[in-house]
């Protein structure tokens, strides 16, 4: 079937369940002649909004194509919930009836049921609402106190700060980028590292903020890696000429702000005469076929395997899968990509996430033996952005000699 035929489908589909939701609204709700009429325009006004936002998407998008984008996404993300409610909540009382031949309950009964599984629709909107306009700007400090007998007693109190996945392309109010810079500043690090995805698909997104990220200070520097999104591979480019180019833009920019990337390569950190290792490898990933670009052996190459080592990639699926077999020891790898699913509970004791039904470590401390991983939430968003039960993170992560 062609992608033609598919997307007419999908289309049909979508004018259907657009036009049975307005006709359950009316009858549920029986407004009268001037209200339908403002409602009818609100309505189909807000769905022609979608298609046009999902048709005419700019390479660069505007503050208001993204804030629009993000509001017909909530709308119509509230009204597919509110659909799937009416219908179960009527089809449950037909089958009631049919098979097991209860009684059906009167109409007033059916209607306040009706309008109870569409109001459910509103539920996730106003929830979903305050994650995109609060809950992404308050950042969350995880602080971590990581002891092995490998850190030499010149680098115990030695603080990392770990920030991952920006995704400066889904950010909707400078100010929220603005706040984590201070906060970073605020904790006072001796070393900050950022594990990848700083953009959605295009280096330009990053542009912008090139003069607040070149804030970020620290004494031993910003060393940063790149995420799967940073390569620029979910966009279809005209020629190999205009990825290149956006992936040289790319590295300019990490450049400009004074990160050092790390591109399957290591550096050696000095205190008083004493060693740790920083290894940072491009994206690998076990996961969901993304393109591997992490040479791990080329990363560690020339290292001391009895100096303390942290190793900065990506995709957390990358620890079981290579960095817990290599022969080198990996005491400590630092990771993002799973935004834990910027959706979840998280109270003492207790985490749940759709992430962990994809990645068997997805946000927090992990161990193997003696060696250690730690997911980062994400300090951005993407898709939607905003958060609902996981806040954006900072980690703050303190060595300890054993």
């Amino acid at each position: 079937m062609s992608r033609f035929v598919i997307l007419i489908l999908v289309l049909a589909l979508w004018v259907v369940a657009e036009v049975w939701l307005w006709m359950l609204l009316k009858q549920a709700f029986q407004p009268k002649t001037w209200s339908m009429r403002i409602f009818t325009v609100l309505w189909f006004g807000a769905s022609f909004t979608t298609l046009a936002v999902l048709i005419f998407r700019p390479e660069s998008p505007s503050f208001t194509y993204r804030l629009v984008g993000q509001l017909v996404m909530l709308i119509t993300m509230s009204k597919l919930l509110a659909l799937i409610f009416t219908t179960l909540s009527m089809g449950i009382w037909e089958m009631k009836s049919w098979v097991w031949k209860s009684e059906v309950p009167d109409e007033s009964r059916r209607a306040f049921l009706r309008k109870i599984a569409l109001f459910s629709g509103g539920i996730p909107l106003f929830t979903t609402f305050y994650g995109l306009f609060r809950t992404a700007s308050q950042f969350r400090i995880h602080q971590v106190t990581l002891k092995n007998a490998k850190i030499p007693s010149a680098f115990s109190g030695f603080r990392i700060v770990q920030i991952s996945d920006i995704h400066t392309g889904s950010v909707l109010f400078p100010e929220t980028m603005e706040k984590a810079v201070k906060t970073i500043q605020e904790l006072k690090p001796d070393l900050i590292v950022f594990t990848g995805d700083l953009v959605n698909n295009f280096a330009a997104e990053a542009e912008p903020f090139v003069p607040l990220f070149s804030q970020l200070k620290a004494p031993y520097g910003v060393f940063s890696i790149l995420g799967n999104h940073d390569y620029g591979d979910y966009h279809m480019w005209p020629n190999d000429e205009a990825r290149l180019a956006n992936f040289d833009q790319m590295l300019n920019v990490h450049q400009r702000m004074g990160w050092k990337l790390l591109m399957n390569s290591s550096v050696q950190l000095e205190r008083d005469g004493a060693f740790i290792q920083l290894a940072g490898v491009e994206n690998w990933g076990a996961k969901l076929h993304f393109k591997r670009y992490g040479k791990l052996d080329l990363a560690l190459a020339g290292l001391s395997p009895d100096q303390f080592t942290i190793l900065l990639s990506h995709d957390p699926s990358h620890w079981q899968a290579e960095v817990v077999k290599q022969a080198f020891p990996v005491d400590l790898m630092l990771a993002g990509h799973t935004h834990g699913f910027q959706f979840g509970v998280e109270i003492p004791g207790f985490k749940w996430s759709p992430s962990q039904y994809v990645y068997d470590q997805w946000a927090g401390l992990y161990s193997d033996g003696d060696k250690k991983l730690y997911v980062n939430r994400g300090t951005g968003c993407i898709g939607y952005s905003g958060r609902v039960g996981i806040p954006p993170e900072i980690t703050l992560i303190t060595l300890a000699s054993a």
